[in-house]
C-alpha cells in the first residue's frame, strides 16, 4: 500500500515539477509516515515496559508465595536448607533461588547486593533489613505493605519462620533500616 501511495506521488512531483502543493504533499505524507513510525515505538516500548512489570510482579508474588509455604519452619542457625529449618538469610536465600534470583549467603551482604529503597516504598517480594547503624543482623521478605502495617515472613531463632507485622512490634519497629528490590541489580 505504501509503494502505490509512493508511485502516485512520484507521478505527481513529475507532472508537476516544482509546484508547491506537490512539494508540500510530499511533505505532509513524509510527516504523517514519521508520526506513525515514532507512535509505533512509543506503543512497543510502552508494552515492553509492562511486560517487563508483570514479569517483576509476578515473580515476586511467587516469592512472597513461596515464602508462605515455610512458615511454621524451625529456626537452625546457619541452615539454607528447608528440611533442617532455617536462619533469617537462609530463608531468604532459599526462596530466591527457587526464583533464579542468587543473592549472597548473609543478610549483611545481601544488603549490598541490590541498591537500597526506603522501607516504606518495599512491595510485596521485597526484602527487608534491620539492625542498628553499624550492622545488618536481620532479614525479612515483605509481604504486605500498607499505611501502619508492614506484614513480612521471617525467620526468628525463638519463633522460626513466622508471618508478622513488624510495625506492631516494638523490638521490629525500632531495628528496622531499608529494603531492596531483588529483580533490580545496584
Amino acid at each position: 500500500m505504501q509503494d502505490l501511495y509512493k508511485l502516485i506521488l512520484i507521478g505527481l512531483i513529475v507532472s508537476l515539477g516544482s509546484c508547491t502543493t506537490v512539494r508540500l504533499a510530499v511533505y505532509d505524507f513524509q510527516k504523517k509516515q514519521a508520526y506513525k513510525t515514532e507512535n509505533n515505538l512509543k506503543e512497543e516500548k510502552t508494552e515492553t515496559a509492562s511486560a517487563s512489570l508483570s514479569k517483576e510482579h509476578l515473580a515476586k508474588k511467587a516469592i512472597t508465595e513461596k515464602a508462605e509455604k515455610y512458615i511454621g519452619t524451625r529456626y537452625q542457625y546457619g541452615s539454607c536448607d528447608a528440611s533442617k529449618g532455617f536462619d533469617c538469610s537462609g530463608l531468604v536465600y532459599h526462596v530466591a533461588k527457587s526464583q533464579e534470583v542468587i543473592l549472597p549467603r548473609s543478610s549483611q551482604l545481601m544488603a549490598g547486593a541490590r541498591n537500597h529503597i526506603p522501607w516504606k516504598d518495599a512491595e510485596p517480594g521485597d526484602l527487608i533489613f534491620f539492625g542498628d547503624k553499624n550492622r545488618i543482623n536481620h532479614v525479612g521478605i515483605v509481604e504486605k505493605n500498607k499505611g501502619n502495617e508492614m506484614w513480612i515472613i521471617h525467620s526468628t531463632s525463638s519463633n522460626g519462620v513466622v508471618r508478622e507485622d513488624i510495625l506492631a512490634s516494638d523490638y521490629w519497629r525500632s531495628r528496622v533500616l531499608f529494603a531492596i528490590d531483588i529483580f533490580t541489580k545496584a
